[in-house]
């Protein structure tokens, strides 16, 4: 981006949700910020910033419509909510959601059945969610004004129970203080991915708890409710010393042109990509998965029994660069972005720079702005007090004291043609930033 002193500015403008990561609430707010990016990317200014609905939790993805007038966001225990947004006055948002349940029941728990990926098809007239703690994926038909037309569609996906090599292991002991089940993720269904090709006749859903790959066609039909997908491919099984025993898909995205689709493996530490055959809605794996974080990083570290699956790191975001070059991962415990190059085949390779640090600690969402500049949603930030040895709040894993436990949106320019990543000097800080989405300022 270049600034044009002879035009007015043009910044680009996204939305970004931030709330406390917590197990169960608490009283802070979870809160939507929309902020401008300047046109030489070195600076971030707050808009406007509102409070979401009380007791809204992990809003952690967001999809705005192509014409930036609709932004839908998850909201735990509310489902989804739609604000309407003002393109021509800095995308700012209009303070009155609406409401949107994704299922007919939900669930009684602070999170309800806590919608975690959204994503809308071609056409806009129809969103589809996964919801995590349900077990199922959902279809919204949408009014123009953002409404719910009927009832929510509901697919309630299969799961095969405990592989041994998981339940032989036990909960970790935070997983016992914070009452999840044994095995967890991996004890059930939890959709955490969709993505919608291109041709807007497939949507293609991920299942962290499975690591299954399922693919239905569009107009979805009888087989939606019947739980009956199009084809249905098991991702690879996570290596002998890896704690759990399937990938861990978390979350999926096509390339530009459809030929691809590469999944973020939360469990392993990996990233793969697959062909994509848009005449018959099937997925072939390009080449074996690709780590994401280093090996010897991994074996160095000891399982971490206050994490709630007792491991050093958790692979998140996912970001395809617009011109179909490069995809990006972000690893939660080793705080770093990962680059690989697409080849002509769909295989990966990583990147000359291979992986840069994410700017703060614990990456969620990453997303492009455009071909030049990367957003990274850092939950958490170091904080300097915490690193001094003997200090009143030193901490050897860098967290911060309550009420001090600064997040950020670092931006990152990208190079086109190595792929590499270098900070661009716009960064802007507020607590457990979870998730980003960015639409276009179009007024001139």
């Amino acid at each position: 981006m270049t600034d044009n002193s002879n035009s007015p500015r043009l910044p680009s403008i996204y939305c970004v949700s931030h709330c406390y990561n917590a197990p169960l609430p608490d009283d802070r707010e979870a809160k939507l910020t929309v902020l401008s990016l300047n046109t030489t990317a070195d600076s971030l200014t707050p808009v406007q910033q509102i409070a979401l609905p009380k007791g809204t939790l992990m809003p952690i993805s967001q999809v705005i419509n192509k014409e930036g007038t609709k932004l839908f966001t998850t909201a735990g225990q509310h489902g989804v909510l739609c604000y309407e947004l003002k393109p021509e006055d800095q995308g700012r948002v209009i303070d009155t959601p609406i409401q949107l349940n994704v299922t007919r029941e939900s669930l009684p728990t602070p999170y309800g059945v806590m919608p975690v990926d959204l994503t809308l098809d071609v056409s806009e007239t129809k969103l589809f969610t996964c919801n995590f703690l349900a077990g199922s994926i959902s279809e919204l038909s949408l009014t123009s004004d953002g409404q719910l037309r009927r009832a929510p569609r509901e697919c309630a996906l299969a799961h095969p129970g405990i592989p041994e090599k998981v339940r032989s292991l036990g909960p970790s002991s935070a997983a016992k203080e914070l009452g999840l089940p044994e095995g967890f993720p991996e004890e059930g269904s939890h959709p955490h991915g969709v993505a919608c090709h291109p041709d807007g006749k497939w949507v293609v859903f991920c299942d962290l708890g499975t690591s299954n790959l399922t693919v239905f066609s569009l107009p979805l039909g009888a087989a939606f409710d019947s739980s009956e997908p199009d084809f249905v491919l098991r991702a690879h099984v996570a290596p002998d010393n890896n704690r759990h025993y399937l990938a861990g898909t978390r979350l999926i995205r096509f390339s530009p042109n459809g030929q691809f689709l590469f999944s973020v493996n939360e469990l392993d530490h990996t990233i793969s990509s697959y062909r994509f055959d848009a005449a018959q809605g099937t997925l072939i794996p390009c080449g074996p998965p690709c780590m994401t974080v280093p090996q010897d990083w991994l074996d160095g570290i000891p399982p971490r029994p206050y994490m709630y699956n007792a491991q050093p790191n958790y692979n998140a975001g996912l970001a395809v660069s617009p011109d179909g070059r490069h995809v990006y991962t972000s690893a939660r415990g080793h705080d770093s972005v990962a680059g690989f190059l697409i080849q002509a085949d769909g295989t990966l390779v990583p990147t000359i720079q291979q992986r840069v640090g994410s700017g703060g600690r614990t990456p969620w969402s990453i997303t492009f702005i455009n071909n030049d500049y990367l957003l990274v949603a850092n939950q958490n930030a170091d904080d300097p007090t915490a690193r001094q040895p003997g200090g009143q709040h030193a901490d050897p894993e860098r967290l911060a004291p309550a009420g001090r436990e600064p997040g950020n949106l670092t931006v990152f320019q990208r190079d086109s043609a190595t792929g590499a990543l270098r900070p661009s000097g716009a960064i802007w800080e507020a607590p457990h930033i979870l998730s980003t989405q960015t639409a276009r300022h179009s007024k001139r």
